[in-house]
């Protein structure tokens, strides 16, 4: 819902400075742009406003809005080149950091609030502010730190009884890690598809494949070995057929 009203907004930005374009000077049609684009930043920080109270209250899923508002919130905060930031969820945070964030806004002329809203709705920044972190976290899951890996040698000398004792922490690990955090990259990136270039959208599009793949096959791998007739990790003659079997089952 949000993506549209931002793809509508800019629709009504792009309207509005074509015929000012038309019919007035250049200082007039820069003025609309500047006017045009602090109501647009207000519009935002309005949002954020309501999504801070959903928050305080409890309305619903708290740690998924958090995440989402959290993002939301820092690239207006990058954007208005403000100090205020949202790090975790606590209530004193949320509102010293709105307030602090409604003030830099409000101290913003038509000039800045211009500048802002370009930024604001720039990949660079989206990239960097709402992606970047986790998806260095999901590169390093999926490239130097590779649990399926781990786990294997963690093993070599483990019992059947402890290798399936430790199968389902090691797949929460990653569910509750690159997983989720994966999936916050691609909540936003669903988010801000407008913003991105058609080239900028196939190349992010296509790691999150590479990457889902990735993790998909640790934990494919760690669960295949729950209960498997010849332990690899105990036994010298591995029969690598009778683990596709167990693949299969699983």
């Amino acid at each position: 819902m949000k993506n549209v009203r931002k793809i509508a907004a800019a629709a009504v930005l792009t309207v509005a400075f074509s015929l000012m374009g038309c019919t007035s000077k250049e200082s007039i049609s820069k003025s609309a742009k500047q006017e045009e684009a602090q109501k647009e930043i207000k519009i935002e920080l309005t949002f954020l406003q309501n999504e801070c109270d959903r928050l305080i209250n409890k309305d619903e899923d708290i740690e998924k809005t958090f995440q989402s508002y959290k993002n939301d919130f820092n690239l207006l905060s990058a954007s208005v080149n403000s100090t205020a930031e949202v790090n975790r969820m606590n209530n004193d945070e949320l509102e010293i950091s709105i307030n602090n964030l409604e003030k830099d806004v409000d101290k913003l002329n038509r000039e800045e609030a211009l500048k802002a809203y370009m930024k604001y709705t720039s990949p660079k920044t989206i990239y960097k502010v709402t992606m970047m972190e986790n998806l260095r976290s999901v590169v390093d899951a999926t490239d130097r730190n590779d649990k399926s890996i781990d786990f294997f040698y963690d093993h070599l000398h483990s019992s059947q009884k402890e290798i399936n004792r430790d199968i389902n922490p090691t797949v929460n690990d990653i569910k509750n890690g690159p997983v989720y955090k994966l999936s916050i990259v691609k909540d936003e990136l669903q988010k801000h598809l407008d913003a991105f270039s058609k080239e900028q959208l196939e190349q992010l599009e296509t790691a999150m494949k590479g990457f889902d793949y990735s993790l998909d096959t640790q934990l494919k791998t760690i669960r295949s070995y729950k209960n498997i007739v010849n332990n690899p990790y105990t036994s010298n003659n591995y029969d690598y057929e009778e683990e596709e079997k167990q693949k299969v089952t699983l």
